[in-house]
């Protein structure tokens, strides 16, 4: 696996390669347990007409992915007081800025949960940020937030994940969550680890267990709470895993030692792939790539989740897939449309292949979510934009916000508001960013 640190650099051929190395690094020798879903099977056929769809509908647009969408004036649409021009990143850089870039490059060497076990392909986002910062603790479960602010101090950088067997119900859905925190060495790693598995077991005791495989590690079940939890050191890292099994029981607790294996084997043979970068550095990694971070519509300071520092990050797609409710069927729409680069703020912009792929990705990212989704007319002056807006009655209604999805080339963004006006004017802002320069 290429070092992570080249996907940084300014060249696109560069940054493209080191990322589709990456992505395609098999996993361990031992054969993980795989499912198709139904919706896998779903994306595969939608895709097929997708294909099609895109073909007739870019047919007569010329080859030139840097040109406007046809039909579409940018001195014609109203995008109202949003951002409308590309934006200095570096102007958001904070002392934590740093961290949350080395986060970036640890969550790309990290295996998503269907990765590790096909059954296990949605997740609900109860907690949308999955890159480890002072402010961003991981939760671990049976410590409050000091408790492990206490016992992981030291820690550099750290990503997690998580992921659950049904969309709904998630009651009765099992669960997993992976945690990877980097150390400054493997004897600092190793006293965290059991700093925080003692502190753990005597918040909640439990039934002692033992891994398959990997004999260092420690784990243990409660009957009380239907979770297991196990903890590894790995060189300078230390994984954490925790199995929630609500509706079964009794619990099968040789099955979930067994995902637990799969799920260290995983972590530990994708991390390889990580070369960390030195501490006194992380100051330095650049905040953008190919300036399309610059192009999304930046986040105010209402909207930002966490004041201390600016979420906004540009991720190759593995990393992207972790901040995804469906990554499995997102993954499978980023390989089709060779998505190599997302850009998440306010907005998010994919990179793809060819202005045929973003058609296609779009086309894509709505029909994964249809249940939830239906059309609405584009925004003024702005015809061909798809845009969607919530159904009457659905179900977590705050999933499916009304959203538009402006194309340019091969570039798509995705951008939601909350109501009609503002969607209208933040899809034209968005389009004027995409399009800025060539226009």
């Amino acid at each position: 696996m290429a070092d992570m640190s080249r996907w940084f650099s300014r060249s696109r051929e560069s940054a493209a390669a080191s990322i589709r190395i990456s992505i395609s690094a098999p996993l361990p020798s031992t054969r993980f347990s795989r499912t198709v879903s139904e919706d896998a099977v779903r994306l595969r056929k939608f895709l097929v007409l997708a294909m099609a769809t895109a073909t007739l509908s870019t047919a007569g647009c010329g080859g030139d992915d840097n040109t406007s969408s046809p039909g579409i004036d940018v001195t014609k649409i109203d995008s109202g007081n949003f951002q409308a021009m590309p934006w200095d990143v570096e102007k958001t850089r904070t002392q934590l800025t740093g961290v949350a870039l080395e986060d970036v490059r640890i969550s790309n060497s990290m295996a998503l949960p269907f990765e590790i076990d096909g059954r296990y392909p949605y997740q609900r986002l109860v907690s949308p940020e999955r890159r480890v910062t002072a402010s961003t603790l991981p939760e671990i479960h049976s410590l409050s937030t000091e408790e492990v602010r206490e016992l992981s101090a030291g820690f550099i950088a750290g990503a997690d994940t998580s992921a659950e067997r049904r969309q709904i119900s998630p009651l009765l859905s099992s669960y997993i969550e992976m945690t990877a925190l980097r150390f400054p060495d493997a004897a600092q790693a190793a006293a965290a680890t059991l700093r925080i598995a003692d502190r753990q077991a005597t918040n909640l005791p439990g039934e002692t267990l033992q891994v398959p495989d990997f004999p260092q590690a420690r784990a243990k079940w409660s009957a009380s709470k239907k979770y297991m939890d196990a903890w590894l050191t790995q060189d300078a890292m230390v994984l954490y895993v925790h199995i929630g099994d609500p509706a079964n029981d009794p619990p099968d607790l040789a099955a979930l030692l067994g995902l637990v294996r799969h799920a260290f084997a995983g972590q530990t043979e994708r991390l390889k792939g990580y070369t960390p970068t030195p501490a006194d550095q992380l100051g330095s990694l650049p905040m953008d790539t190919d300036g399309l971070l610059s192009r999304t519509l930046p986040w105010d300071t209402q909207q930002q989740r966490n004041k201390q520092w600016d979420q906004s990050a540009i991720m190759p797609p593995q990393t992207a897939l972790h901040f995804d409710m469906r990554p499995a069927l997102t993954k499978a729409a980023f390989d089709d449309a060779g998505v190599d680069l997302v850009a998440y703020a306010q907005s998010r912009i994919y990179r793809t292949r060819d202005s045929a792929a973003a058609a296609r990705l779009v086309s894509a990212l709505i029909d994964q979510r249809s249940e939830g989704w239906q059309p609405m007319d584009s925004p003024p002056n702005m015809p061909g934009v798809r845009c969607v807006t919530t159904k009457p009655m659905s179900f977590g209604a705050d999933r499916y916000p009304p959203t538009c999805f402006p194309t340019y080339g091969k570039l798509v963004a995705q951008v939601a508001g909350k109501n009609v006006q503002e969607l209208q004017q933040k899809a034209a802002a968005q389009y004027k960013l995409l399009a800025y320069g060539d226009a």
